[in-house]
């Protein structure tokens, strides 16, 4: 189980007292990867949000032609399966480990009995969940208008 000086590092837990943080540190697994390992691959089943205690992982999508094409490469601190945890679905991508990684895994089924129980903390915990993905959208939408401004130059 993570320590609360650790937990309070992780952005998605920035706003929890110690004694939140003790509850929420209850319903954290840990897991680790070796160095090229599969931590799930595109179309799994959900297997709960991951946060990234050490190592780095490299998350990919298959392209039309059957290419992996890298969305991004995760480290410390980092999370990835929120959509997941929010909705159930299956993953949209792949996760591999490119080192070995040492992860906090918290499952959908704990979570959403968590939430339900502590709706105060769920409330901060799902708005900090919100922020971090809204700065991955913006952060898309920018890619995506440079690339259309690259193409109708």
């Amino acid at each position: 189980m993570p320590t609360l000086e650790r937990l309070k590092k992780i952005s998605l837990f920035r706003d929890l007292t110690n004694d939140e943080l003790k509850k929420v540190s209850k319903i954290i697994r840990e897991a680790t990867f070796k160095k090229g390992e599969m931590i799930w691959e595109e179309g799994n089943p959900e297997q709960g949000l991951h946060i990234i205690d050490t190592g780095k992982v490299r998350i990919t999508r298959l392209t039309r032609e059957g290419n992996k094409q890298v969305l991004s490469v995760l480290k410390k601190n980092n999370f990835f399966g929120e959509l997941s945890l929010l909705d159930g679905r299956s993953h949209s991508a792949s996760a591999e480990a490119l080192q070995k990684t040492n992860v906090f895994v918290i499952k959908k089924a704990d979570m959403d009995r968590f939430l339900q129980k502590n709706s105060k903390i769920a409330y901060k915990i799902v708005r900090d969940l919100a922020i971090e993905i809204s700065h991955i959208l913006r952060s898309m939408n920018d890619k995506f208008i440079s690339m259309v401004d690259f193409l109708w130059d």
